[in-house]
């Protein structure tokens, strides 16, 4: 009998611990009449200081660099004051290159088909791009470019003579 007793025992208490769970349930800790709680959504926080903003001598975020720099240095006129001013760089051809002088001379051509002879020093582009040397078969213009932040970069431009009209008469 007493084995009788223990396996009903056991089974009631299996059959207890297969029912559901119960969850505890946690009270929160009562809350004295004067304290305030220091955490949590609904907590007010203390007065807020107004800072006063000033927005003298500040750039406006919103404009653009490029824009203050033209705004500055006037209205846009060309740099150079020469008819290869009128054009980008990209759109001269360089046409011919003379060489064993001592003053090198170069020819360009411009969109409109009307050759210009350059030399050391010449004013090119609408940049103002100045030609810094003239070597065989090639130009090097050397140009101040504003970039985006309003900062201003020196960059080379290299205007070479095409394959089939480059003549090497110094082999």
């Amino acid at each position: 009998m007493s084995r009788r007793v223990l396996a009903v025992l056991a089974l009631a208490a299996l059959a207890a611990a297969c029912g559901e769970k119960k969850q505890q349930v946690r009270k929160a800790a009562p809350v004295e009449a004067g304290a305030k709680p220091t955490q949590g959504p609904g907590v007010a926080k203390g007065p807020e200081v107004e800072v006063p903003y000033s927005s003298v001598g500040k750039r406006d975020p919103f404009k653009s660099f490029v824009a203050e720099l033209r705004a500055t240095s006037g209205p846009s006129s060309p740099k150079c004051r020469t008819a290869l001013g009128r054009y980008e760089l990209e759109q001269l051809r360089l046409v011919a290159v003379v060489t064993g002088l001592a003053d090198p001379v170069a020819m360009v051509e411009a969109p409109s088909g009307v050759g210009y002879a350059v030399r050391k020093g010449t004013c090119v582009g609408k940049n103002g791009g100045v030609v810094a040397a003239i070597r065989s078969g090639e130009v090097v213009v050397t140009e101040w470019i504003v970039r985006a932040d309003g900062t201003q970069e020196k960059a080379q431009t290299v205007l070479r003579l095409p394959r089939d009209q480059s003549l090497n008469l110094e082999e």
